[in-house]
C-alpha cells in the first residue's frame, strides 16, 4: 500500500504507515487527475494480529468525493486485502455514478500475483481476459448459470487472438476487474457451439466479431455491441461500460471478517490491560469481573455472527436490485433488436488440412512453417479432434506472426505470453521425447529441437492426446513445426 502515498517522495514507508493514523495530499500524478487525499489507520494487537486501512479521496466533478477504502488484514494464520470504491455519502460508500473506473495501483499489483487469490463471495477476480476454445465453452456456460455468481460476465469475440477485439478484452479485464469477469472467444468453433445453445433463448446469443454482458441471477436483456462497436474507439466502449457497471462499484459484500477480527482482538487486549491494572484488588471481585468480560465476549460473537448473516442477506439483494437497474437503463438505451446468429458453415473434411498449410504460414507472414513430416504425420493421425487442431494452428499462427514482429522480445516468459493470452497448453520441454531421442530432426540443412509443444487433451487415452511439436528459430523468427497429431513419442515414426 505504500505506493498510494509515493512512498519515495514522502518518507511514508509501511513502517511509518503502521506507527500512527495520519493523512497527505498528493498532487495529481498527470494531467486532468484530481489531487488525492489520502489517510490512513493501523491497528496493531501483535506480530500476528494487525491491520492497515486506507482512504483514499478525490473530488468529483458533478459534487461529492469518490473514495477508494483499502483494508489489509492480518489474523488467526490468515491474511487479507479488501478493497471498495464508491461515492462518499454520509460517511459510508455509495454506488459511484462516474463513467471512468480505474483500479487502485495495489489491486491491481495483486491481480497481478500468481500465488495470491482474489475473489468477491464464490466469485475467483483476476484482471486477465480468459480465453476459450470449443474445449472450453461448457465451462463458460456454467459460469453465466452459476447461481451464485455475483459479477457480470462480458463476453467478447475475437477469433483473432491479436485482432482489435481480443486488445479491447484485455483493456477490459485490466480496468473492470473485481467489476467484471471477462471472457475471449478465441475461435469461430467456440462462438458457434456457445450461440447453439442459446439460440433457442432471447437476449443471450453472442454476436460475431462483438461482445455482449451478461448479468447475473437474472433473465434480463444482456446489452451487445457489435464489431463497429468492439473494432472502434474503445475508450468510448470502456465509458459505456463504466455507466453500466458503476453502481456495481460498491455493494454490500457482507462483513470485513479479518478487519473485524483485529478490531474485537484489540478491544480485548485493551479489556485484559484493564484487569491487569486492577489486579492489586481484591481477587474475588477480580474473578466476577473476568467471568462478566467472557460472558460479553460470548454475547458479541453471538451478535457479529447474526450481523453477518443478515448482512449477507442485504447484500443479495442491494446486488440483485443494482443489476436490474443497470439492466433497465441497458433496455431503455438501447434498440432492443438481437445480433444475427449465422454459424460458420461446417467444413466438409475437417481431417484434411491440404490448403491450410499454405495459409498458415501466409497469415503468420511466415513466421510459422511447417516440414513435409508434419503435414505426413498429420495425414497418419488418428487424432479425433480436427476442428481442435484446426482451431489451435488457427491461433499458433496468429501467436507465430506477433511473435516476429516484436523480434521474439516479449517482456515475459513465452509460456507466459501464450498462456495469458490464449487458451492454448504450451510447454517449451519434453524430457521423455529427449530421452526416448526423439526431440532433433533436419530441415533446410540444419539440426533443430522440436521440444517446445502445444498440448491437447490431455489426460485421456493416448489416442486422444493431441500434440503440435514445433521449433524455435531465434534467427529468422520463425516457428518450425515438425509434428502434427498425437502425442509423438506415442506414435512409430519419427522425423530425423
Amino acid at each position: 500500500m505504500e505506493q498510494h502515498v509515493s512512498a519515495t517522495t514522502t518518507g511514508l514507508t509501511a513502517d511509518v504507515l503502521m506507527s500512527a493514523p495520519g493523512q497527505v495530499m498528493l498532487p495529481r500524478h498527470a494531467e486532468g487527475r484530481p489531487e488525492q487525499l489520502v489517510s490512513w489507520t493501523p491497528v496493531v494487537v501483535d506480530a500476528g494480529t494487525r491491520a492497515l486501512r486506507m482512504m483514499i479521496e478525490h473530488e468529483l466533478p458533478p459534487g461529492g468525493r469518490f473514495s477508494c477504502r483499502l483494508t489489509a488484514s492480518e489474523a488467526a494464520g490468515s491474511t487479507g486485502f479488501r478493497v471498495s470504491m464508491g461515492r462518499q455519502s454520509d460517511g459510508s460508500l455509495a454506488p459511484a455514478r462516474v463513467e471512468q473506473l480505474f483500479p487502485p495501483r495495489s489491486l491491481s499489483a495483486i491481480l497481478r500475483d500468481p500465488a495470491l487469490r482474489c475473489t468477491d463471495g464464490n466469485d475467483i477476480v483476476t484482471a486477465l481476459a480468459a480465453p476459450a476454445h470449443a474445449a472450453h465453452v461448457e465451462a463458460v456456460r456454467r459460469l453465466l448459470a452459476a447461481p451464485d455468481r455475483r459479477l457480470p460476465v462480458l463476453v467478447v469475440c475475437s477469433p483473432r487472438t491479436m485482432g482489435p477485439a481480443a486488445r479491447f478484452a484485455r483493456k477490459a479485464a485490466h480496468r473492470l476487474a473485481g467489476l467484471a469477469h471477462v471472457v475471449l472467444m478465441s475461435s469461430w468453433l467456440a462462438l458457434d457451439s456457445f450461440n447453439a445453445a442459446h439460440e433457442a433463448a432471447d437476449a443471450l446469443v453472442l454476436p460475431r466479431d462483438g461482445a455482449r454482458l451478461y448479468w447475473p441471477g437474472t433473465a434480463g436483456r444482456s446489452p451487445w455491441w457489435g464489431p463497429a462497436e468492439v473494432a472502434g474507439d474503445h475508450e468510448a466502449l470502456m465509458r459505456q461500460l463504466g455507466r453500466l457497471l458503476a453502481p456495481l462499484s460498491v455493494v454490500a459484500r457482507g462483513r470485513d471478517r479479518l478487519w473485524d477480527a483485529v478490531r474485537a482482538a484489540e478491544a480485548v487486549a485493551r479489556a485484559d490491560a484493564l484487569v491487569k491494572r486492577a489486579s492489586g484488588n481484591d481477587s474475588a471481585h477480580l474473578a466476577v469481573l473476568r467471568e462478566r468480560l467472557e460472558e460479553e465476549r460470548a454475547l458479541q460473537v453471538e451478535l457479529l455472527e447474526l450481523n453477518i448473516e443478515l448482512e449477507a442477506k442485504i447484500a443479495r439483494l442491494e446486488i440483485d436490485k443494482v443489476n436490474l437497474e443497470a439492466q433497465l437503463h441497458a433496455a431503455l438505451a438501447g434498440g432492443g433488436v438481437e445480433p444475427a446468429v449465422s454459424p460458420e458453415p461446417p467444413i466438409a473434411e475437417p481431417h484434411d488440412f491440404s490448403t491450410a498449410w499454405d495459409a498458415w504460414t501466409r497469415d503468420s507472414e511466415g513466421a510459422l512453417v511447417f516440414t513435409a513430416n508434419a503435414k505426413e504425420e498429420w495425414q497418419r493421425s488418428s487424432y479425433p479432434y480436427p476442428e481442435r487442431m484446426r482451431e489451435a494452428l488457427d491461433t499458433l499462427a496468429e501467436l507465430a506472426g506477433e511473435w516476429r514482429r516484436r523480434d521474439g522480445e516479449l517482456g515475459t516468459s513465452l509460456v507466459s505470453w501464450i498462456g495469458d493470452q490464449t487458451p492454448l497448453d504450451y510447454a517449451n520441454s519434453d524430457e521423455p521425447l529427449r530421452r526416448k531421442g526423439l526431440s532433433h530432426f533436419t530441415f533446410e540443412n540444419a539440426k533443430w529441437d522440436r521440444q517446445p509443444h502445444i498440448k491437447l487433451d490431455d489426460h485421456t487415452t493416448p489416442d486422444r492426446v493431441g500434440r503440435i511439436y514445433f521449433a524455435i528459430d531465434k534467427t529468422a523468427h520463425r516457428w518450425i513445426v515438425d509434428h502434427v497429431g498425437v502425442k509423438l513419442y506415442r506414435t512409430k515414426s519419427a522425423s530425423k
